[in-house]
């Protein structure tokens, strides 16, 4: 019998510490410290008590540590419940220790029916108790654990992605029918936007049935081909999850507004001021309205943070919260594999319904239609929000446990620059768990910026400021865009940067976001008062005239681009005419032209995907290298794997940049080397950097206006010494 298939008792566990640091509480439900003492040593479990000890986890519940040598850590893990508390427990150990992400079972006092562990995620019931030797997450690669660590996430409006029944709108069997190029280019996990039912004045986020498929986009059988379709190929589906309200036509609503006493209190209603004159209180949603509407059928108000066809849901009722429950339970019965939940900023109000204070911009823009004019202390990042993200975390890691499923993702979207707010999504300890991926949107707003403010020196205040607010337990990520903001391409100084923000997307630590159609770089596509008709995203019309064109989000939202050689770039047929006009690139801006071009920004894109799933990159260490106005560098490594990527901000025009990055690295001897793994397709052939496998001398390394590289660097870690002073 091998010693991963044997089982030993559980207190016997507390033996690999070393006795003399265990004090009675750490042993206490279990065993007493007298008796601890007492019993027999079995060599096969001793041979773990190596080297140092150092406590992880300790609670009345658990006790865990580590004992490591230069060879071998290991995990020892005891869960002192008893059979009286059967709750499922769930606790994340990664980066406690190094760079450890993995754990493989060796030990434990019971039959285990998985090798190995993802550290994040080690889920336990009561009274059990394993030894885990830790690895780094691309040694112990396990598909149905790890999956969102390493994949891409492609985000999807169903609508815009393909047409297969000539309408003008994309659908489900229009999805199905590119899935081949989706897996082509290495994305594994596919985000889509709404596709329930709904009268899409806010592209589906007004909901009027949360477990069906709109009939624009296909029926549940198709969606259920499509979960087929998907997992057949090794990948992943989740879907948006809308839990902060739903449309006035849902039937929950409509009954409310009967003043039927089974739902009434499914949503949140003020008597209002002055008898029902005035609004209950000055709160302005992110949707340029006044955040209540007078329902006459009530003669009271309803609540709604975004447009008035959306009423907020009351989460404080349990009966909704069981609902939303059910919901998501009956996407996981259909094979999704995870949600994003969007705007969990709103999901809870402060229910003294006090009026919130103007903020510092208030000044300088319109109090009655912008946002940002008013400090959102009332309606924004409430408590009860962050406790209903660890909520749901909880439903999905027991509904995973109870039917054995694969790691089910859990994505929030929390857009705000108080970056500690943010972070508060992910959970407040390792004991804990809310938000898997809380969406990191600090380079969307980099982009923001004017691009004079676009240097080097800014991306770096951007990332930095992330890198240190991450907690510890956390695990990174990074996005370029979304739905709600324009194309990364039409932001930047330059269209050619945007291989460079390839690199930062996909070889820093963490998992990343994209947004269809950015791996092709595509652009925005202006909209205007002179063609109202073309205007989807009716949302910009509340604020006025003046700022339509401005704040519209079909700019980004346009029709994939496939294709120059078909009408509407092979997105629908030539008869039929697309819901949102297409982007006046698309005749030399698409799939097939990227696809058939010796080097294009997809290849490129593609060849970073792949690279990403490997060591360093997939787990490994990373620090900044330089960061001026011109040019921003940062290095990953893991043992033997050093790499060097490099990024040049400056426009065209501007003098090539040379550098000394022996110094910059700090590099021990005199000279060092680069191997060209991957390049910005504005680099010349006839460059030295033009070729990969190209090696390049880093006492001088020059790159023109608006270039980005990727060097494997031909050195020993133990030779830079910006490695090993490493302040992780």
């Amino acid at each position: 019998m091998s010693l991963s298939s044997s089982v030993f008792p559980r207190e016997s566990f507390f033996l690999l510490a070393p006795l003399e640091s265990l004090h009675s509480d750490d042993v206490k439900r279990v065993i007493s410290l007298d008796d601890l003492i007492k019993l027999p040593h079995d060599d096969s479990l001793a041979q773990f008590s190596i080297g140092e000890y150092k406590p992880a986890i300790v609670t009345n519940d658990l006790f865990s540590f580590f004992r490591f040598n230069e060879q071998k850590t290991y995990l020892i893990f005891i869960d002192k419940r008893s059979e009286s508390d059967a709750d499922l427990r769930r606790y994340n150990f990664f980066g406690l220790v190094g760079t450890f992400g993995k754990g493989k079972i060796v030990a434990s006092s019971s039959k285990q029916t998985k090798k190995s562990l993802n550290l994040t995620n080690v889920l336990s019931n009561h009274g059990q108790a394993f030894v885990l030797e830790l690895c780094e997450l691309y040694e112990d690669y396990d598909e149905s654990q790890d999956w969102w660590m390493r994949d891409v996430i492609y985000e999807v409006i169903t609508a815009s992605y393909q047409d297969s029944n000539n309408d003008g709108f994309g659908d489900i069997q229009g999805l199905r029918q590119r899935l081949d190029y989706i897996q082509s280019i290495g994305i594994k996990t596919i985000w889509l936007t709404p596709i329930y039912p709904s009268p899409w004045k806010d592209y589906g986020y007004d909901i009027s049935n949360f477990c069906d498929i709109d009939p624009r986009f296909g029926t549940l059988d198709d969606f259920c081909q499509l979960v087929a379709d998907v997992h057949s190929r090794n990948m992943r589906l989740i879907l948006d999850f809308v839990p902060n309200h739903t449309s006035n036509e849902h039937t929950w609503f409509q009954a409310a507004l009967r003043n039927d006493p089974n739902y009434v209190d499914y949503y949140v209603w003020h008597e209002g001021k002055n008898n029902g004159k005035d609004l209950p209180n000055n709160w302005l949603g992110p949707s340029g309205q006044r955040m209540w509407t007078y329902a006459p059928e009530r003669k009271m108000y309803y609540l709604h943070q975004f447009l008035d066809c959306q009423p907020d849901l009351n989460l404080r009722n349990d009966k909704v919260l069981e609902e939303l429950k059910r919901i998501l339970r009956f996407w996981l019965d259909l094979g999704v594999d995870g949600f994003r939940a969007d705007a969990v900023r709103h999901l809870i109000e402060n229910d003294d319904f006090r009026d919130e204070p103007l903020s510092k911009k208030a000044k300088d823009i319109d109090p009655n239609i912008f946002y940002d004019a008013y400090e959102h202390t009332e309606t924004a990042d409430q408590p009860e929000s962050y406790a209903l993200v660890r909520q749901w975390r909880r439903f999905l890691d027991n509904y995973s446990y109870d039917n054995c499923r694969d790691y089910l993702l859990f994505v929030t979207e929390a857009y705000h620059q108080d970056i500690q707010k943010v972070m508060n999504y992910y959970g407040a300890n390792r004991e804990e768990r809310g938000s898997d991926v809380s969406i990191n949107f600090l380079i969307t707003y980099y982009l923001d910026k004017n691009d004079n403010e676009q240097h080097g020196l800014e991306l770096d205040k951007q990332l930095t400021k992330w890198q240190k607010n991450v907690p510890r337990h956390a695990w990174s990520n990074w996005c370029l865009g979304s739905h709600d903001s324009g194309r990364v391409t039409s932001r930047l100084p330059s269209t050619e940067l945007i291989d460079g923000f390839y690199m930062l997307l996909l070889l820093q630590s963490g998992t990343a976001l994209l947004y269809y159609g950015d791996e092709i770089a595509m652009c925005n596509r202006p909209f205007t008062l002179e063609h109202p008709e073309e205007i989807v995203d009716i949302t910009a019309f509340n604020y006025g005239e003046k700022y339509v064109e401005e704040r519209t989000r079909d700019c980004q939202r346009t029709p994939m681009q496939w294709t120059s050689h078909s009408p509407y770039a092979g997105f629908t047929s030539a008869t039929a005419k697309p819901y949102l006009p297409l982007a006046d690139t698309w005749p030399e801006l698409n799939v097939e032209q990227q696809e058939k071009a010796e080097r294009s920004h997809l290849k490129l894109f593609r060849q970073l995907v792949k690279l990403r799933q490997q060591s360093p990159f997939y787990g490994g260490h990373q620090k900044k290298v330089l960061a001026t106005k011109e040019l921003y560098a940062f290095i990953r490594w893991l043992h033997s794997d050093i790499y060097l990527i490099v990024i040049n901000q400056t426009t065209s025009g501007h003098e090539p940049i040379t550098t000394d990055f022996v110094k910059l690295l700090k590099y021990q001897n005199k000279q060092l080397f680069g191997e060209v793994v991957a390049k910005s397709t504005n680099i010349s052939d006839t460059s030295p950097i033009g070729k990969e496998g190209n090696r390049i001398e880093l006492n001088q390394l020059t790159l023109q206006s608006n270039e980005s590289l990727v060097l494997r660097l031909l050195s020993s870690v133990l030779e830079i010494s910006l490695c090993i002073d490493n302040d992780e």
